[in-house]
């Protein structure tokens, strides 16, 4: 993956390119903290002028709150990029290079913080699968199908500045130690789960959903009843569970605070969630932007939801706790996320789906059927891999995609195979 991601993003005038659109945001902290002194980011219009990553395509990402510039975005993914970040800043200050957070190695650098990221998330969710007792074949075909049949794999090297595979390393995490303490509670293993949940609603709020989760992992309700108990019983637990995430997610509090004087801003001023008009369907299954369309290894993984079907409580706890994660997510203003690949914050909860992948090769594997699986599953994993070239080189648009665009994308998939040397367009 470093191999790969330097091919895309190292090159002269392509690392330019890394950190756009939101990613400004999430990315600004850290030359706002450690170089320029200045959380109200008065270096925005430097930035822009000395490394313009896409002249045609300018961005925004403050808000003024009172008179002050706060930024749009959490600093959770800034908290993660930090030891990358500061490695960079050192080795440029010590050749004399250009330090100002912007040049090339701190690019550089970022770009390995998300494969370093994708690895951890990988990581966890293999130990996961593992306590799941699926079989070793059944957890490496997983792996592999995630990794280059899901939209994670573009938001690893296709854009490494938005917080996608950063959550997903977040929520890998935060499932293996929250399925070891339903198993066997230990106070590390708590506390690991804790910090976990607290970088990811950091990270990005609304990936606080994640908890609901907790039905899904406990398997039975049974199971459920006891750690609730356990908890209650437990008060030190209890009492963790409530100050680490807070106290991390407060960080954004704090950096409210200094930058206007008030611990509260909503910085995403009239933008919003419209619960009473979500939509699912389109977000799900629409030429647009759908996440089962364009990442459809994701309905694939759906079929383990047949091999679980005797487990009613785990079957319909992850029924509806992926149900509320697609209310909730469809409900943005802007479903379809502006300029993306698939239904990019569906990256995070991908974990899950590995889970019910997991559940279908194993099932199948057993009745003698691994051959088939796995024809169907390199299918889908080309299909994602062939999509994703075509995303990057404008057959798939960033946004105005219907019907009539993706049947040509289809018929063009030969064509395109021979001429992908055109000119690749910038990450959106």
């Amino acid at each position: 993956m470093i191999l790969y991601t330097a091919k895309i993003n190292w090159k002269n005038g392509q690392w330019e390119h890394v950190i756009e659109a939101d990613g400004k945001g999430y990315y600004a902290y850290l030359p706002a903290v450690f170089i320029y002194h200045d959380l109200n980011f008065g270096f925005f219009e430097y930035a822009e002028i000395t490394h313009s990553y896409n002249p045609t395509i300018f961005f925004e990402y403050r808000y003024t709150f009172k008179g002050k510039k706060v930024n749009k975005f959490f600093a959770g993914e800034a908290l993660l990029l930090s030891p990358f970040f500061l490695a960079a800043h050192s080795i440029v200050t010590l050749t004399s290079g250009p330090a100002d957070g912007y040049s090339r190695l701190y690019i550089i650098f970022l770009t390995i913080a998300a494969v370093f990221y994708l690895c951890t998330g990988l990581y966890y969710l293999r130990k996961t699968l593992t306590l799941y007792q699926f079989q070793p074949f059944s957890i490496a075909v997983v792996l592999i199908a995630l990794l280059t049949g899901t939209h994670l794999f573009y938001y690893t090297v296709g854009e490494p500045s938005l917080s996608h595979v950063f959550s997903f390393a977040g929520v890998s995490c935060f499932i293996y130690f929250l399925k070891k303490s339903i198993l066997s509670p230990t106070l590390p293993d708590f506390i690991v789960m804790c910090i976990a949940l607290g970088i990811i609603i950091l990270i990005r709020p609304v990936n606080g959903i994640v908890v609901l989760c907790l039905l899904f992992l406990s398997k039975d309700y049974s199971k459920l009843i006891w750690f609730f108990k356990f908890l209650l019983k437990n008060k030190i637990y209890l009492s963790l569970l409530v100050f680490i995430p807070l106290s991390i997610a407060g960080i954004q509090l704090i950096i409210y605070y200094i930058q206007t004087g008030h611990f509260w801003v909503y910085s995403y001023a009239k933008e919003g969630f419209n619960f009473g008009n979500p939509q699912i369907i389109n977000f799900l299954f629409s030429f647009r932007k759908g996440f089962f369309l364009y990442t459809p290894l994701a309905a694939l993984s759906l079929s383990g939801l047949y091999c679980i079907r005797r487990n009613r409580f785990e079957a319909f706890s992850f029924a509806l706790f992926m149900g509320m994660v697609v209310y909730v997510l469809s409900s943005w203003w802007n479903w379809y996320y502006g300029g993306s690949f698939s239904a990019r914050p569906m990256v995070e909860f991908l974990p899950f789906f590995g889970i019910l992948l997991g559940y279908w090769v194993d099932y199948l594997t057993s009745l003698k059927w691994k051959i088939p699986a796995l024809g169907i599953i390199f299918a889908l994993i080309l299909l994602n891999q062939i999509q994703t070239l075509q995303y990057r080189y404008y057959i798939i648009h960033w946004s105005e995609m219907n019907k009539e665009k993706y049947i040509r994308s289809l018929y063009g998939i030969p064509e395109f195979l021979q001429n992908k040397k055109a000119a690749p367009a910038s990450a959106h």
